[in-house]
């Protein structure tokens, strides 16, 4: 019993505890945190109280259950075993430009090591990789990381395998970034891949051990991809790829897009192309991402110097002009996806990003059925 007090006093596993209640996230645990004065004391207060931070509306669903020590501890036990650490949002150790998103997770799980002081770029791109994607995946990868520089995907098939496969050759350090717990290897033919991007580098995801990949955790976990580097190269990808939404948070977080041209007949980067139409760098070698990027090291090595944990409660997040046309739309009765696609005058798979967004926000909250409601 006097193990298991100890272990229940710790700062992670209050963390943990926190970071499982519904709709509660890294803004709003870091508001509840400045309320209450630390993460322990916000779980011990009331739920009317946590109304006057969150909302009243938030504040009932996350409550609605009791706060689960016993899974935090098995949580906190386990990643221990596996090696890993758990960052908190508020840790030093946490990746400073991820801390800059407007969405970012609470906690973070890592197997591996990972120096998120060091600069770092994201290659994306399609499952269903042509040989010349693939190629290109891998040299510039393995280019990017002769530079230094971390090479993150996230360690699916096709375009995201080939660029860790390339970092690693290279001797390089490389970061995937899962849609499931760190441990859960996704897809099973990665298996050795991912034992090699522990010892080389590290394995990163906002959900717990053992969490299964579902449709809902890849565009979420996109964010991320995006969010952790200066850069997305976007490598190869057809006109509805999901690398596109990575490239789409690359653009709202205020970091650099760029794509790599393919074969103009077939379709495999038809993304690709519209991206350099819209003003993507295009790049044809390394080169082109190290003259864009240039500038940026040295700004994220300001930020890091310049941290200190935040004491304020963060802001409320900005909404686009599309963002809130959906939200005009939106009440407090739940509302179908495709009549709100009508009403809001949005194309679907616009309106499946913006309404991830405001999810990610605390501004619309997801029901079964593809039903949505406003936030209260």
């Amino acid at each position: 019993m006097r193990l298991r007090r100890i272990l229940v006093d710790r700062d992670e596993l209050a963390w943990l505890a926190l970071s499982r209640l519904p709709e509660i996230g890294g803004v709003r645990c870091r508001q509840l945190i400045a309320r209450f004065g630390s993460v322990r004391a916000a779980l011990e207060a009331p739920p009317g109280a946590w109304g006057e931070v969150v909302g009243a509306g938030v504040a009932r669903r996350a409550r609605a259950q009791a706060v689960d020590w016993q899974w935090a501890e098995r949580q906190w036990r386990d990643l221990q075993r596996l090696g890993g650490q758990l960052l908190t949002i508020e840790d030093p150790g946490y990746p400073e430009l991820l801390r800059q998103i407007a969405s970012p997770p609470a906690v973070l799980f890592v197997l591996g090591t990972a120096d998120f002081t060091r600069p770092a770029v994201a290659l994306v791109g399609t499952r269903q990789a042509s040989e010349y994607g693939l190629v290109m995946a891998r040299q510039l990868a393995a280019e990017l990381a002769r530079q230094g520089l971390w090479v993150v995907s996230g360690m699916a098939s096709g375009i995201d395998t080939a660029a860790h496969q390339g970092a690693l050759e290279a001797g390089g350090q490389t970061l995937a970034v899962l849609g499931c717990g760190p441990d859960v290897i996704y897809p099973r033919a990665n298996t050795q891949l991912h034992a090699r991007i522990q010892e080389q580098g590290a394995v990163l995801a906002e959900y717990p051990l053992g969490y299964p990949p579902d449709a809902g955790t890849f565009p979420r976990r996109n964010r991320l991809i995006s969010g952790l580097s200066l850069g997305t190269v976007v490598v190869e990808a057809p006109a509805q790829s999901g690398a596109l939404i990575t490239a789409a948070y690359a653009l709202d977080q205020n970091r650099e897009v760029f794509a790599v041209p393919g074969e103009v007949r077939g379709g495999r980067s038809a993304g690709c192309h519209r991206l350099i139409k819209e003003g993507a760098k295009l790049v044809e070698g390394v080169g082109d991402v190290l003259e864009e990027l240039g500038p940026r090291f040295e700004q994220q090595a300001q930020l890091v110097l310049n941290f200190t944990p935040p004491l304020s409660v963060s802001p409320e997040p900005e909404t686009s002009p599309e963002e809130r046309q959906v939200l005009a739309v939106l009440g407090e009765e739940p509302l179908h996806i495709d009549p709100l696609a009508i009403q809001a005058k949005v194309s679907g798979p616009e309106l499946l990003r913006i309404l991830l967004d405001l999810e990610l926000a605390g501004l619309v909250v997801q029901l079964p059925g593809k039903r949505f409601v406003r936030q209260v």
